[in-house]
């Protein structure tokens, strides 16, 4: 994270809440600054280190730094929230669908998939829901990310003993798409025009056109290339995540904390503070502005009513939609593997 991301959120924090400024007390002692204050948070969630571990070298206290935390994830999701975690506007689509025709997939919006978070401190009344694949219980984060590692769509906390289809069916991603307030989408694949965006994903998901899978077990040449094609792809999540944990050691260790609200908060400011690096290195430190950050386009709206909800409803879940779709992206890749040469 450069410097001037760090200031950037000094200030925005200490805009939100006055608790992060310099403020004496009545005897005059001096206080903690907002830079360490903000620093303290910042080692906490890089470093996954215990609350009590940034006395000795910025100053704080434990139950200060707890206190300090919260206060600090509470003001980033209100500043940055609605900028950082937005669903994509129209030039964030037409981003999307030109680097998805990049690659061979016209229409790809992203790829999805879930990850779990231990956690350390669950109630013992709570375990068993949150006791799945493990033996520790856990909390899920289900996300779509692009090609750059921006997480686009982020759901988390739901319980460990569910698989990836429970979180889908509780998520909202495609809440929008079924009130007709998605971004609309128009590409042309093997001849046929689709209307909806898809997203990269492994066997678990639903046979769904939002869904383009892999081939289980490809027999002939064609299938075989759009599988590798397919894996190649939909790594992106899987680099995401990766990254998120790189970057924010919190997220990658156990979550020690009490609370479910908390550990939630944890960890969209994680992804939001992933997400704001992801953007800084894209553009530039000269070409960023930081100052435009919260100022959101209008977004797409409009209305449906009980009968078009439906329709989307089964629209969504259309089986030999999603068939077709893979069958066209097959003749894709292939054509497209010929025109490039390929043997």
């Amino acid at each position: 994270m450069r410097r001037h991301v760090v200031l950037r959120i000094l200030d925005s924090v200490a805009s939100y809440d006055n608790y992060f400024t310099k403020r004496y007390d009545a005897f005059g002692n001096e206080p903690l600054s907002g830079l360490q204050k903000v620093v303290a948070c910042l080692r906490i969630l890089t470093y996954g280190l215990p609350a009590d571990a940034v006395d000795e070298y910025i100053g704080i206290a434990e139950s200060t730094a707890r206190q300090v935390l919260e206060k600090f994830c509470d003001a980033i999701i209100h500043q940055f929230g609605p900028y950082y975690l937005r669903a994509p506007n129209e030039s964030d689509v037409a981003s999307l669908l030109r680097t998805g025709e990049e690659r061979g997939f016209p229409g790809m919006l992203g790829s999805i998939d879930c990850m779990h978070w231990e956690w350390k401190n669950c109630p013992t009344s709570w375990r068993g829901q949150f006791t799945g694949r493990g033996s520790h219980p856990t909390m899920i984060l289900e996300a779509v990310a692009s090609h750059n590692l921006h997480i686009w769509h982020a759901y988390f906390g739901m319980p460990g003993s569910n698989n990836d289809i429970n979180v889908l069916h509780r998520s909202p991603i495609f809440s929008a798409y079924l009130r007709g307030q998605q971004m609309p989408v128009s590409y042309i694949v093997n001849g046929n025009t689709y209307d909806m965006g898809y997203f990269l994903a492994d066997g678990i998901y639903p046979e769904w056109p939002a869904f383009v899978k892999t081939v289980r077990h490809p027999m002939d040449p064609k299938t075989k290339h759009f599988a590798k094609c397919q894996e190649g792809a939909r790594k992106d999540i899987e680099r995401a995540f990766g990254v998120l944990q790189a970057r924010w050691a919190v997220v990658r260790g156990p979550a020690y904390g009490w609370s479910a609200d908390n550990i939630h908060s944890i960890m969209m400011t994680c992804i939001i503070l992933h997400n704001m690096i992801i953007e800084d290195e894209g553009r530039g430190a000269n070409n960023i502005n930081f100052d435009r950050v919260g100022e959101l386009a209008v977004p797409y709206t409009n209305s449906v009513d009980r009968e078009q909800f439906i329709q989307r409803h089964h629209k969504l879940r259309n089986v030999a939609a999603h068939r077709q779709l893979q069958y066209d992206l097959i003749e894709h890749q292939w054509a497209r593997l010929g025109s490039q040469g390929g043997n």
